[in-house]
C-alpha cells in the first residue's frame, strides 16, 4: 500500500474522492441561505427568582462544528465560554452573567447541559437518529 502523498511543503495532501453518483447524476448536497427562518422551540435550562430561561431544543449542527474548531484552535475555555453565550442568547446570558449570587458549580452544571445538549445532537444526528 502507497504512503500517503506529499505536497512539495511536506505536507500531506488528500486523495481524490470518486465522486458519489446515481446512474448518470452525481449526489450534490445542495445548500441554500434563502430559507426561511424557523420558530425555535426551547426547553428550559434554568430559572432565576421564578423567571424562566432555555435554550433552543434543537441545535443546528454548524454550531457544533464552530465549537469543536474552537476548541482545537483556541481552548476549551475559550470555546464553552463562546458556546454558553451562543446557545442562550443575550437574554438569557445576560440574566445568568448578572446574577451574583451564581457559584462556580452551577455555572458549570449549565455549561455541562449545553455541551452535551450540543454535541449529543450532533452525534445522534450522524448516527441518523435525529
Amino acid at each position: 500500500m502507497a504512503g500517503p502523498r506529499t505536497t512539495t511543503k511536506g505536507k500531506a495532501r488528500p486523495r481524490p474522492v470518486a465522486a458519489v453518483r446515481d446512474g448518470d447524476t452525481p449526489n450534490v448536497v445542495r445548500l441554500s441561505t434563502s430559507a426561511a427562518p424557523v420558530a425555535v422551540e426551547k426547553v428550559p435550562l434554568f430559572s432565576i427568582d421564578d423567571v424562566e430561561y432555555g435554550m433552543p431544543a434543537t441545535i443546528r449542527p454548524n454550531v457544533a462544528l464552530k465549537y469543536l474548531r474552537m476548541v482545537r484552535t483556541q481552548g476549551g475555555d475559550v470555546a464553552e465560554a463562546w458556546l454558553l453565550e451562543e446557545v442562550l442568547g443575550a437574554e438569557a446570558y445576560e440574566a445568568l452573567m448578572e446574577y451574583d449570587q451564581l457559584t462556580v458549580d452551577q455555572l458549570n452544571q449549565v455549561m455541562a447541559i449545553v455541551r452535551d445538549h450540543v454535541l449529543g445532537q450532533a452525534e445522534q444526528q450522524r448516527a441518523g437518529n435525529g
